[in-house]
């Protein structure tokens, strides 16, 4: 199974994304420039029970990141998503750095970017699949923070570039742009910021973004609700695969042991038996599209939201339904506890 690439893999945003993406079940590759970071950064993955391989590179040793990127792709196949987050993050004035001392704040912060992009983006562009997503920051160059508002400046304009010529293809890139010092528990909090990345993974085609700019005015009212929208897109997105693929047994596991399932039929429905059964009588080869225009948390682990759905059914038939959800969330992922079908109102309108 592709996974996920995380390169710059330790503490803060790397380790919150490679968590993120865990949690949704990718195998993560994680790549570092220390043993000891990549042994932290695995470690704190054992508990979700995902496969994880560990590479040490150098970003500026072109060599040595091309040699861990193979690896990763021998491990894994060509990933469904690269998260490119190293950089060099120093406070430096005009004049204060050598040539040698920006030549190698370039190379970490857009260079090294370069050269992932070169190695991973033409694979996913060929499959016609993929997300490449660049950590960015100083939406606003800063006199005290040259190098880095160089850096920044210049991933930018990558993601630009790479954009213009990939995204055509297939490959979503983007960037998220952090502005404030990231640390748990403030509005900077890496697992936060991480949902942002997941949310550009998983955006349908025709909704990309190339840049989300983080402000930490997310981590309010507005992050909750769209936190509580990302976990029902990651859950109907994960119930969406295995509808179409009329895997029922993987869609029942989607479900807690005591939901309530109201489908397009007369009979009320509870638990994963009874919703297998209803899945079961659903004609193989039908496929289901999924949209998320709202959700909202609820309590703690528990959020609310609805879903367009449109059922496309091998004689043809298109069926558009709105339905409502709600989740709970156990020790390690989200799953449904309602379910209600019901036509779509705004459906043709």
């Amino acid at each position: 199974m592709a996974g996920a690439v995380i390169i710059g893999a330790g503490p803060g945003i790397g380790s919150s994304v490679a968590r993120r993406f865990a949690r949704a079940g990718l195998p993560i590759a994680l790549v570092a420039r220390s043993d000891k970071t990549l042994r932290a950064a695995a470690e704190a993955l054992e508990p979700l029970g995902i496969p994880v391989a560990t590479f040490e590179a150098d970003t500026t040793d072109e060599a040595a990141l091309h040699e861990a990127l193979t690896a990763a792709d021998r491990t894994f196949g060509v990933p469904e998503v690269v998260v490119y987050n190293a950089a060099i993050v120093r406070s430096d004035a005009p004049g204060q750095l050598s040539v040698r001392e920006h030549e190698q704040a370039w190379a970490v912060n857009v260079v090294g970017a370069i050269n992932t992009a070169a190695h991973v983006v033409p694979a996913m562009a060929e499959r016609g699949s993929g997300s490449f997503l660049v950590t960015g920051g100083m939406p606003r160059a800063k006199p005290d923070y040259v190098s880095l508002s160089l850096g920044k400046a210049g991933v930018r304009a990558l993601v630009e570039l790479l954009a213009d010529r990939f995204g055509p293809a297939g490959v979503h890139i983007a960037s998220i742009t952090v502005d404030g010092p990231v640390a748990p528990g403030t509005a900077f909090d890496p697992d936060d910021i991480a949902e942002y990345y997941w949310r550009l993974h998983t955006q349908d085609r025709a909704q990309w973004e190339r840049e989300i700019v983080y402000t930490g005015t997310e981590s309010g009212a507005e992050g909750a609700h769209e936190q509580a929208r990302a976990a029902v897109a990651e859950t109907l997105g994960s119930w969406r695969a295995a509808f179409d693929e009329h895997r029922t047994a993987d869609i029942a596991t989607l479900y807690t042991s005591d939901a309530l399932f109201q489908g397009m039929d007369a009979r009320l429905r509870i638990g994963p038996a009874q919703i297998r059964e209803y899945y079961d009588a659903v004609t193989e080869g039908a496929t289901v599209a999924v949209t998320v225009p709202a959700a909202a948390p609820v309590a703690d682990g528990i959020v609310a939201g609805f879903a367009d759905a449109t059922f496309t059914y091998p004689d043809g038939e298109v069926r558009a339904l709105r339905l409502s959800v709600v989740l709970r969330r156990d020790a390690t992922t989200w799953r449904i506890a309602q379910y209600h079908a019901a036509p779509n109102p705004s459906a043709g309108h």
